[in-house]
C-alpha cells in the first residue's frame, strides 16, 4: 500500500492547504481529501506539483507499506 503524507508535511512545513491551493493550482477538493485518505489514486502530476512546492523529495510524501501477505 501506498500512503500519502501530505497531512503530516503540511504540519512539519507549517503550511496551509490554501496555500497550497494557491500556490500549485490543485484543487481544495483534491486537498483535502488527500489530507483525509479519502484520496488514494493521485497523479504524478499533483505529485510533481507538491514536491516542487513544498520542496520536498518524493520519499517525503510517499510511504510504501508492505500488505501482510497470508
Amino acid at each position: 500500500m501506498i500512503k500519502i503524507k501530505l497531512r503530516q508535511l503540511l504540519w512539519d512545513k507549517n503550511v496551509t492547504a490554501i496555500s497550497v491551493h494557491r500556490a500549485t493550482g490543485i484543487s481544495q477538493s483534491i486537498i483535502s481529501e488527500i489530507i483525509h485518505n479519502k484520496r488514494v489514486n493521485v497523479g504524478l502530476d499533483i505529485i510533481n506539483k507538491l514536491c516542487i512546492y513544498l520542496e520536498c523529495d518524493i520519499k517525503d510524501l510517499l510511504e510504501f507499506i508492505p500488505e501482510d501477505k497470508e
